[in-house]
């Protein structure tokens, strides 16, 4: 299940009684970011995913990070990854390893092209009537792969070439699924070893009414 929602929609009343239930070791994290405007997309991403493990009647597990730096559930079987921009943050929540990435539509340079993307996607972008859609499309599908497997940045993302798929908004590549949501100015990929495709968005009213629903 991905649940979503749009950081700007959040009050600060709401993300600092939440900030007290995140693990220890993300409220170090989160209170060293200096941006402002990043501090919120990340604790309004861990927000999400309390939300989830509430609606799920589950309690927060013990929180380890792999080498990678991947941070996982420690003794549970539930898996869960995080992505947030400025206008969309996600969080995926499975019972199999999962990676989510949220990317806003972005216009990369030359460099940036041949860096991520195979031969075939680029001669796809060059041909492309909306280069912003398209390349934000194989970069979040990328991130979210990379994310799955836990390589994350040590993934050498040209060489995974997503170009015969470029159209399809659900389909398999390298033994995973992958599921695409568009929204106005961003995109969302999640990959998976089983096919999600429910996604939840999630309001400040709902956030409230799940956490805090025995406060007062």
């Amino acid at each position: 299940m991905i649940y979503y929602a749009d950081p700007r929609a959040f009050p600060d009343a709401p993300l600092q009684k939440v900030f007290p239930l995140l693990p220890k070791e993300k409220q170090t994290a989160i209170a060293k970011i200096v941006h402002q405007p990043t501090k919120r997309q990340s604790i309004t991403a861990w927000a999400l995913l309390l939300y989830a493990l509430c609606a799920q009647n589950r309690d927060l597990p013990p929180l380890s990070f792999a080498k990678t730096g991947k941070p996982y559930f420690e003794g549970s079987a539930l898996h869960f990854n995080l992505s947030h921009t400025d206008t969309l943050v996600c969080a995926a929540v499975a019972d199999c390893p999962v990676g989510v990435d949220a990317q806003m539509l972005t216009a990369p340079s030359d460099g940036v092209i041949r860096r991520v993307l195979s031969e075939r996607e680029q001669d796809l972008l060059h041909r492309s009537d909306d280069k912003k859609a398209l390349f934000t499309r194989f970069w979040t599908q990328k991130e979210a792969y990379a994310k799955w497997t836990g390589e994350g940045l040590s993934c050498i993302f040209s060489s995974l070439d997503f170009s015969p798929f470029a159209p399809a908004d659900a389909f398999s590549a390298f033994g995973a699924a992958f599921r695409v949501w568009r929204f106005p100015k961003t995109l969302m990929t999640v990959c998976s070893e089983s096919p999600i495709e429910e996604a939840q968005l999630v309001t400040p009213q709902m956030l409230e009414a799940m956490l805090f629903q025995n406060d007062g």
